[in-house]
């Protein structure tokens, strides 16, 4: 199920959300995938009652579903659900990002274009888990400076329930060896930073809103056919 025990000390149920929750962003554990929590509790060595607890707590945030008989899988999009998160997104993230980029400083920006980098040499190596990585890296350079708590709490289960099919998408395309779409992602993303750099946080903040309408179009391109393929 590819689960590992870390040394952190931490009470057995955030152990049990925290390594759940990782197998799942890093696409470990993909979706639809069912989550035997026997199974899941010996790889972890924990008991099967914080493993219970952490997935009733992923089900809150709907990156898990829970079915009567047949326990928790990882929650799978339809076209319905994307527009919903996308929809939800353009009105949290939005506004998280205008107060984001008031605060935003030189640092920011340089850790943004730092991303930018290590997302180009990711995509250069077929590294998907180092540019799902660098992209959230990128983004959450920018959201991180946000000093609404709880806006920025809701964008990260946002971005939490897309990032198990943002990691299928980008290894069914390492794959394939498609290329396309990653290098105009690195390109948005270089158009973005570039903008923030110039002092033009009007444009990169138009840019941003036009990155994630492309990214609402990616998601509804992965929930074709070949979703149901592997």
């Amino acid at each position: 199920m590819a689960l590992k025990r870390t040394s952190l000390p931490r009470t057995a149920e955030a152990v049990a959300l925290a390594e759940l929750r990782d197998a799942i962003v890093r696409g470990d554990l993909a979706p639809g995938t069912q989550i035997r929590q026997t199974a899941a509790a010996e790889e972890l060595g924990l008991s099967v009652i914080p493993v219970r607890e952490a997935l009733k707590t992923l089900a809150g945030e709907g990156i898990v579903t829970y079915v009567p008989q047949r326990g928790y899988t990882v929650t799978e999009l339809t076209p319905r659900s994307v527009d919903g998160i996308f929809r939800i997104r353009e009105l949290l993230e939005s506004e998280a990002e205008a107060n984001a980029a008031a605060r935003l400083r030189p640092e920011d920006i340089t850790a943004m274009r730092a991303a930018v980098d290590a997302q180009r040499a990711a995509t250069a190596a077929a590294d998907a888990p180092g540019v799902i990585a660098a992209n959230r890296s990128f983004h959450f350079a920018l959201l991180d400076r946000c000093d609404n708590d709880w806006l920025l709490r809701f964008v990260r289960q946002l971005w939490e329930a897309l990032e198990p099919h943002r990691a299928l998408s980008y290894r069914r395309a390492a794959a394939a060896g498609e290329s396309a779409r990653a290098e105009a992602i690195l390109a948005e993303h270089d158009r973005i930073v570039t903008a923030f750099e110039n002092g033009g946080t009007p444009r990169a903040l138009r840019l941003l809103a036009e990155h994630r309408t492309e990214g609402r179009a990616d998601f509804h391109r992965l929930l074709g056919p070949a979703e149901h393929t592997d």
